[in-house]
């Protein structure tokens, strides 16, 4: 078995840990008619992601949150996917 090993600061918001959602399960719930939102929230630890955005999500009927995530499948292994800049705020 693979361990995966993520930034603890990463994983949690306000000291309790995040589900974890890929961009397969969003679509997921929206093939199920699930409603969610999402957010950016600023990384502000100091290290390398200082600066960096993580992407959110809250799905109806649900009280876990949910952090957007790039699966252990993927060519370049497991990560917590972060933004220089929150999407919508690109021009």
């Amino acid at each position: 078995m693979e361990q995966i090993v993520v930034d603890q600061n990463l994983i949690m918001l306000d000291g309790k840990p995040l589900a974890l959602v890929t961009k397969s399960g969003i679509a997921e719930w929206e093939t199920e008619g699930i409603a969610y939102t999402y957010r950016y929230d600023e990384i502000t630890e100091d290290g390398d992601n200082k600066g960096k955005y993580r992407c959110l999500y809250e799905k109806e009927g649900s009280h876990e949150i949910f952090l957007l995530v790039v699966p252990p499948s993927d060519p370049d292994g497991f990560s917590v996917v972060l933004f220089d800049h929150p999407p919508h705020t690109l021009h």
